[in-house]
This record gives C-alpha cells, structure tokens and sequence, in this order.
C-alpha cells in the first residue's frame, strides 16, 4: 500500500513537472514569437520567472523521492555497518528537520505575501506564487520518510545506489557494444 501510494505521489509529481516545463515552453515560444512581431506581452518575464521557480522546486522534489539529489553515500558505505545506519538515521533526521523548518517559514511567508501581487498580472498574488515552498517542502518531507526504509536497509546493507547505478549503465553500454561489434561481424 506505501508503495502504491509513493508511486502514484511520484506520478503525480512527474505529471506537474512536465505541466510546467511545458508551460515554460509554450511562454517562452509565444513570447519570442510575439516580440519578433512587435507586440511583447508584458507579462512573459514574471511568470516565466514564476514557472521556473516552480519547475525547480518540484524537479528537486523528484530528485528527493528518486533519492538522486547529492550525498555521501560512498563514505557511509566505508564505514562499519552499525555506524553507517546511525549517520543515514541522523543524516535522514536533519533532512526531516530542514524541510520542516523551510515549510515552516514558507507557509509563515504566506499570511504577508498575500496583500502583494504580479506587477503585470494583479490578479495573482504572491502568496500564490510563495506556496511553492511549503508545498514542495511538505512533499520532500513524506518523500524522504517514504524511501527511508529503503535508504536504512542500503546503509545496513552496505549498497552505494550510485555505484550500483553506474555499474549497470556501464554492464549496459558494454553489452551493447559487444552486440553492435557482433553485428558488425555478420556483414
């Protein structure tokens, strides 16, 4: 059942980063297009500020639930199997309580940010545009509970995901090249 819900929360964060990107993209040709024409819309430069913020954010939130964001994980792998779970725990702990507090603060942002707005778009307000943080903060949050479990057993395990990661591209690329050379060799 968590592991239904942690890839259709996935999905669902796919799902908005690709909106986005597709949005940005969509903005940025009508733009482009429309001030080689004469006519640039006043809007463009704010929203599409706004997008890419948004787009940055939740492709970090991606990155948490993929666990590809950046870590030690060579090093707690070295360790001895007892003190590598401990710093993952601590380490997954001082994550838990970074996002809460940037959660925190963002939603804390909101109360002022509402009474502001888009210079060129009034009617969307910044707290519109600020709920961005404690949103994605809250997902990286259940995000990082939810492969916990997972990250504990590596550490325990003594499993390095990247290493293992780049192992198989290069097991990959190598049959792969091995297949092309036999194909080569048929002609």
């Amino acid at each position: 059942m968590i592991a239904l819900f942690e890839r259709l929360l996935l999905r669902a964060i796919e799902a908005v980063c690709i909106a986005l990107l597709l949005a940005l993209t969509g903005a940025v040709i009508y733009s482009t297009t429309m001030r080689y024409l004469g006519a640039s819309p006043s809007w463009y430069d704010e929203l599409a500020s706004v997008m890419l913020a948004w787009l940055t954010y939740f492709g970090a939130t991606y990155a948490v639930f993929m666990r590809h964001h950046m870590s030690f994980s060579g090093l707690v792998t070295a360790m001895p199997r007892g003190l590598a779970v401990a710093l993952t725990a601590f380490s997954e702990l001082l994550v838990i309580a970074f996002f809460a507090i940037v959660a925190w603060y963002g939603y804390a942002v909101l109360a002022v940010a509402k009474w502001d707005s888009l210079l060129s778009l009034p009617w969307m307000t910044l707290n519109i545009v600020q709920s961005v943080i404690p949103i994605t903060s809250g997902l990286m949050i259940i995000g990082t509970l939810l492969t916990l479990p997972r990250t504990l057993r590596d550490a325990a395990a003594g499993v390095d995901r990247e290493h293992a990661e780049i192992e198989h591209a290069i097991a990959e690329a190598e049959e792969e090249a091995q297949a092309m050379h036999a194909r080569e060799g048929t002609r």
